[in-house]
């Protein structure tokens, strides 16, 4: 596996803000969804909601093997299906990123 500088990373995940994209992370995790912002350290993707409990991170702003956080809203604590419809926003360090790659609509 090419290991990528965090600087090229960062110019991957800008390059592609506002589309539909997979990424794969350093462990092995697809994840599809929209970039929607990119700063120093995260790339902030908006997923289907169906999407998060297959992955490796907890809710409510816990922290997983990324790092990450998301928000999905109300959870199951206020009656509502947990993460079942929708959309969610899953937030990942950069350093997680192995792979990012445009997808079509």
């Amino acid at each position: 596996m090419v290991h990528h500088s965090k600087e090229h990373k960062l110019d991957l995940c800008q390059n592609h803000l506002k589309q539909h994209v997979l990424v794969e992370t350093t462990t092995g995790d697809q994840i599809e969804g929209y970039v929607i912002e990119v700063d120093d350290e995260h790339v902030h993707l908006v997923v289907p909601s169906q999407q998060i409990p297959h992955l490796p991170v907890r809710a409510y702003g816990g922290y997983g093997p990324y790092g990450g956080y998301y928000g999905g809203g109300y959870g199951p604590y206020y009656g509502y299906p947990p993460y079942e419809y929708g959309l969610s926003r899953l937030i990942i360090p950069l350093t997680f990123v192995a792979a990012l790659s445009l997808l079509p609509w």
